[in-house]
């Protein structure tokens, strides 16, 4: 039974017993006066009867009982031989006056305990409403003792009521903080109300917790401050989602800025790369051809390194093509070697024969770039780390997980001999957003980018770790049928152009003039053009065999102007130059339709293998305005 229902069914019994008191005063006072001589005494009894009444709280109960002894009074008086006397007037009128008196008396104790019932309905709503809140709710006296501490308070903390009455508040806050509790506890008890606070507290399991914090004043009946009351809300949970977004935002404004200079820095490259080309032509004496191939070298090196930003950008599109892999990790090795740290031992073991996989190269070095990296920070002291390839044939096993079809794959196994991890950490390492690094130095987008390529790419991606004992990534990719014609190598002869008419629409003017000497050196004429607008301008009035269009321009862009080529010149075949800064759904719209791209910064065998394959691949009859 509730507390406030258990309380009036004991004020109901207290009120049933009182009347029947009054009730039974009446009859023994009216019986003992009937029995013996008129006696006012005995009388007094029967006119104390409403008195009592009054105790009832209930003004009903006082005048019944009044009437009850007018009644008998009245009786007793006339068989008492004292009817219509001044004697029996004098008595009924004194119990009419007492009766009267009681009711007044039971009215206002009924005003008082109802007031105080509903002072105690009160109170015991607020406790209920304090206790079922899932905000954490405590209360303290002006020392700081913790005087109460609600069911939710003690879930948030992991501390029980027991453990924390009579305790001081400081033994919730962090050291850091409980130097300006006595301010806030004086400020408290001058009236003042601390605004919400967020802080940091420390569960009874040792973990982090953020709380939302709210302190008033708790004054007593007198007006006086005799504690305060704290709220407060977890929002633990909440912070780390603000973080998480607040982190991927800062990701997205750095891939953009990063897009953005990728674009300029490959035109700076295209051109730089290729006029050391020119130079190379020339030069007969070593030392300067030595030179010259220092500076190519160097290009190159930053030609990676832009890569390398893209891949962080994510703006590299997908180009899936026919790659060994045994090359991919030869090259990973020499582009991370000399940057991964002179602690680590980098080894990488290749498989005796090809391992052809369709894939993006960008994307396949992302994923080595991603794993070489956390396994070196696995490893601050130093370690080894191995990449290792092969080939697995798979059986059909419906019960494989993750599932994969039976048939020829290419293993990729990167292996470190850092610290481990423990079997939890390893349920969740491919999460987005999970890291087990600082704040400062992961994202916990890796090995979730990891994740996302490899599925992609058709394959499964797997992790073996054990603390102490180092961790094993396990990545399977289907193997491709070698007998697709692979990309042409760079002892493949460059392609002549055979009095084709090319016009190529790009901004940068020293791109253009590359470009335009590469192609009239093979056997190509040449139109230019700096925008979009000019090219359409151009088409209108000679015939050509392939628009060259790079993506961004201004006035009208690459994009823009295949829309309108194809609008008035259907049968004209494109060829793309992405910079990697641009619309990446139009560009996949536009390679998902056949058309061909090349990236910047090329070389001259990729422009002229990639000029005669658009050429070739498209119709034979130019397009004519």
């Amino acid at each position: 039974m509730k507390k406030g229902h258990w309380w009036s069914a004991r004020a109901h019994r207290w009120r049933a017993w009182v009347v029947a008191s009054a009730v039974l005063m009446i009859i023994v006072g009216g019986v003992a006066d009937l029995m013996t001589s008129p006696q006012v005494v005995l009388f007094g009894i029967v006119a104390m009867a409403p008195v009592l009444a009054a105790v009832a709280a209930r003004p009903w109960v006082v005048a019944a009982v009044g009437a009850f002894a007018l009644l008998v009074a009245w009786t007793v008086s006339s068989w008492q031989g004292l009817s219509g006397t001044a004697d029996q007037v004098l008595r009924l009128w004194m119990i009419a006056g007492t009766t009267v008196l009681s009711m007044a008396v039971a009215r206002h104790q009924q005003v008082l305990e109802q007031r105080g019932y509903q002072a105690a309905e009160n109170k015991s709503a607020h406790a209920a409403i304090v206790e079922s809140s899932e905000d954490g709710i405590f209360t303290i006296d002006l020392e700081g003792t913790i005087t109460t501490w609600n069911d939710s308070a003690a879930r948030i903390s992991g501390l029980t009521a027991s453990e924390v009455l009579g305790r001081d508040v400081t033994m919730l806050v962090m050291p850091e903080l409980a130097k300006i509790v006595p301010s806030l506890l004086a400020r408290l008890a001058a009236g003042e109300r601390v605004s919400v606070l967020d802080t940091r507290r420390v569960r009874k399991d040792g973990t982090f917790y953020d709380v939302s914090t709210s302190v008033s004043p708790v004054r007593g009946q007198d007006g006086a401050v005799v504690g305060s009351a704290i709220i407060s809300r977890d929002i633990t949970a909440q912070k780390h989602l603000l973080e998480r977004s607040a982190g991927a935002e800062r990701l997205e404004s750095l891939g953009q800025l990063a897009g953005g200079i990728a674009h300029d820095f490959n035109n700076l490259l295209a051109i730089i790369l290729n006029y050391v080309d020119f130079a190379l032509e020339h030069a007969t004496d070593p030392d300067l051809r030595n030179d010259l191939l220092r500076a190519r070298d160097g290009g190159e090196r930053a030609r990676n390194l832009t890569r390398q930003l893209l891949l962080f950008a994510r703006q590299e599109s997908a180009n899936a093509e026919l790659i060994d892999l045994n090359a991919v990790i030869g090259e990973t090795r020499a582009l991370l070697e000399r940057t991964i740290g002179a602690h680590i031992d980098l080894l990488a073991h290749t498989a005796e024969r090809p391992l052809t996989v369709r894939a993006d190269r960008s994307r396949l070095e992302q994923i080595l770039l991603n794993l070489v990296i956390n396994a070196r920070d696995a490893m601050p002291g130093g370690g080894m780390i191995v990449m290792a390839a092969g080939a697995v044939d798979l059986p059909d096993d419906p019960d494989r997980r993750p599932p994969l079809a039976a048939g020829s794959y290419a293993q990729l196994q990167v292996t470190d001999t850092g610290s481990g991890m423990s079997p939890e950490i390893a349920a969740r390492i491919f999460e987005p957003f999970f890291s087990t690094k600082a704040k400062q130095h992961g994202t916990g987008l890796g090995l979730a980018t990891v994740y996302g390529i490899v599925t992609e790419a058709g394959g499964t991606v797997t992790v073996t770790s054990e603390p102490g004992a180092g961790t094993t990534f396990h990545i399977l990719l289907p193997l491709a049928d070698t007998e697709e014609p692979a990309p042409a190598g760079t002892s493949a002869p460059l392609p002549r152009g055979d009095g084709r008419h090319i016009l190529l629409a790009e901004d940068d003017i020293e791109v253009r003039r590359v470009a335009s000497r590469i192609l009239e050196r093979h056997g190509y004429r040449v139109a230019t053009a700096g925008h979009g607008r000019a090219a359409l301008d151009q088409l209108g009035r000679a015939p050509f065999d392939l628009l060259i269009t790079d993506v961004i321009m201004p006035e009208m862009s690459g994009l823009e102007l295949i829309d309108e080529v194809r609008r008035w010149y259907p049968a004209m075949p494109v060829l793309l130059v992405s910079g990697y800064a641009e619309d990446i759904a139009k560009v996949h719209r536009l390679r998902a339709e056949g058309v061909p791209m090349i990236h910047k910064p090329f070389t001259a065998r990729e422009l002229l293998h990639a000029v005669h394959q658009a050429a070739t691949d498209a119709r034979s009859t130019p397009a004519h305005p």
